[in-house]
């Protein structure tokens, strides 16, 4: 195998290894996943299932049978199918055409996953009928071969690598209603052109969604989420806590869907696959980690924009323009002061540029221990709703001591060319799932409280 090839493969296997949280591969934890995926489809776990599942995690090391066990105590978190069905698609579509180089570990997980992906019906629950990567698996090991992919090596690009090349595009459409938002926020990867130089069909992916306004969420369901999901990293607990503020709005009406698709469809020129909001969270996430892109769209404006050249916010205050390569990212080390048992992390982007200074920085909340303080989950129960709204701004008071949010509503409608830096020690409050993807996009460090992340 090609030793350049070689280190590509044993990236990628490192990655899909530890997004499952294992710090290097573990082939016997391999035949637990698919069932972990089946048995938590619906939501709930039913007895027969966990206690089937942990009979035979009887006779794992200790390390890997707590980590099963952990998953049988409360739902793996919102990115676990993706996680799984990566995995095991990398697995049984790379390793094997590398077979005469595998050696240990990885001649054992070729096996295991065989045998596993040659049950159709664990396939087919496992991708939850996106088909199209069961059928171009061959278009991942073409592209691997050529050591072209990596820009977005995640689930969706697995199956369509010769996308990967590209910047993706974010769009979004925004319908405003008296008590909530209607968003469609899309994903769109280009492609190259075939062959004989037609033009190759753009990928495009969105979610629908409500964002509602003057609700607040239940002080303790936020606490209950919180707790319950301590064994996940801490974006995809803030995932769960997003997924319940669109929960707390009126679902999408037929009429309303609709409008929102064919609206978005026009403004795309091509149509979409829907996904919902945690496919399109990983899809996100993923292109920050690898591609070092990342877009925050809250509604009528692009507001944040980070890519391989530029990095952006249009909407004033806290306008910034910078080339990517003058800019320097860096997160505060100590925490603004919230209400007892919440923190806000700052994250601090300067440009270096003599002809374009400026400076932006952005906070988000952050639970100092894992079970949630009264004081916090009322905090976040009040105010990631309104950070969650696309027509409202909050901002940090960071040098009064303690915190204190100004709202800056209709911010969307407030664009300016030129920078117009925020008030000193002000900080723009975003939600933490955005403010995650633009430290990970810029490759600042940072503790989230188990261990290193950027």
């Amino acid at each position: 195998m090609n030793p350049s090839r070689s280190a590509l493969l044993a990236a990628i296997d490192r990655r899909v290894w530890r997004d499952l949280g294992f710090a290097e591969p573990e082939p016997t934890i391999l035949k637990f996943l698919p069932m972990l995926v089946v048995a938590w489809a619906d939501g709930a776990i039913k007895e027969g299932e966990r206690d089937r599942i942990a009979e035979r995690a009887a006779g794992l090391e200790k390390p890997l049978k707590e980590w099963v066990e952990k998953r049988l105590e409360a739902p793996p978190g919102p990115y676990f199918r993706f996680q799984v069905a990566h995995l095991l698609t990398f697995l049984a579509s790379v390793w094997p055409a590398e077979r005469a180089g595998q050696t240990g570990w990885q001649v054992e997980a070729d096996r295991w996953a065989d045998d596993i992906i040659a049950e159709a019906g664990w396939l087919r629950r496992l991708f939850g009928g996106v088909s199209a990567e069961q059928r171009e698996l061959a278009d991942l090991r073409k592209v691997l071969a050529e050591g072209e992919i990596l820009a977005s090596d995640r689930i969706w690009a697995l199956a369509r690598g010769s996308h990967a090349a590209f910047a993706p595009r974010h769009t979004a459409v925004l319908q405003e209603e008296p008590e909530q938002c209607l968003q469609a926020l899309s994903i769109t990867l280009e492609a190259e052109a075939g062959p004989g130089g037609e033009p190759a069909e753009p990928v495009a992916v969105a979610a629908l969604s409500v964002a509602p306004r003057d609700v607040d969420l239940d002080p303790k369901r936020v606490a209950e989420l919180w707790g319950n999901y301590s064994h996940l990293r801490e974006n995809e607990r803030w995932i769960l806590l997003a997924q319940e503020v669109s929960r707390s709005g009126r679902p999408l009406t037929p009429r309303q869907r609709q409008e929102l698709t064919t609206t978005l469809t026009k403004r795309l020129g091509h149509s979409f696959d829907e996904v919902n909001f945690a496919e399109l969270a990983y899809l996100e996430d993923a292109l920050a980690a690898d591609a070092h892109w990342m877009s925050w769209l809250p509604g009528k404006l692009e507001e944040l924009h980070i890519d391989r050249e530029r990095v952006s916010r249009k909407q004033a205050p806290g306008t910034f323009h910078a080339h990517r390569s003058d800019v320097v990212a860096q997160v505060d080390g100590k925490l603004v002061n919230g209400p007892r048992g919440l923190g806000f992390r700052v994250l601090d982007i300067q440009s270096r540029s003599p002809d374009a200074p400026g400076r932006l920085r952005i906070a988000s909340p952050v639970f100092l221990q894992e079970t949630a303080t009264v004081e916090a989950a009322d905090w976040v129960a009040r105010y990631l709703p309104d950070m969650c709204d696309p027509c409202n701004q909050l901002v940090l008071d960071e040098a009064a001591g303690t915190w204190m949010a100004e709202v800056h509503s209709h911010c969307p409608e407030k664009e300016s060319a030129q920078p117009e830096p925020l008030a000193p020690g002000r900080a723009l409050l975003v939600p933490p799932w955005v403010w995650f993807r633009a430290a990970t996009a810029l490759g600042a460090w940072f503790f989230a409280g188990k261990r290193k992340s950027g």
